[in-house]
């Protein structure tokens, strides 16, 4: 894996064990995030194949329901310990931009890993040929049913799929 997504995902871990104390540190990991999300959107095909097998496995690790039992308790008394030092500190906003843009990142990187799958690829194909083909459109749509049109041509290609 690259350096800079192993450094991000050592800077992350400190989000989450609540490592991090200032707000200029919850600026600059917003902007390595956000940098990062840039780079996934851009390049996802153009990183190397353990680059994208680490982004996938920290977004998956990122979405894991929390453990159960003692340390479930544990955790959630320290997230809310470290919650009011972040409000009487007055980094909250700065934390809620971090966490924003890491939501935006895990998203990106699903997505991307969404566009890989072939059978992606088949139903976007098959819902791209079926609008540019005209042959389900006998109508003018307003704009406020375009969305509800689009998304009929996506569920019925997917269950074809």
């Amino acid at each position: 894996m690259s350096t800079a997504i192993v450094i991000f995902t050592h800077e992350f871990e400190q989000i989450r064990q609540r490592k991090i104390g200032s707000s200029s540190n919850f600026e600059q990991l917003t902007a390595k995030i956000r940098k990062l999300t840039h780079r996934v959107k851009q390049e996802w095909s153009d990183l190397a194949v353990e680059d994208r097998e680490g982004l996938k496995e920290f977004a998956y690790k990122w979405l894991e329901p929390p453990t159960k039992g003692v340390f479930s308790l544990k955790s959630k008394i320290w997230a809310i310990i470290y919650l009011l030092y972040l409000h009487t500190t007055n980094q909250t906003e700065a934390f809620r931009s971090c966490m924003k843009a890491m939501d935006t990142l895990i998203d990106t990187i699903l997505d991307a890993v969404e566009r890989e799958d072939p059978s992606y690829q088949a139903v976007l194909s098959d819902t791209l040929e079926q609008l540019y083909s005209g042959t389900m459109q006998s109508k003018e749509l307003k704009p406020e049913e375009t969305r509800d049109w689009l998304r009929s041509i996506s569920d019925r290609a997917i269950r074809e799929v």
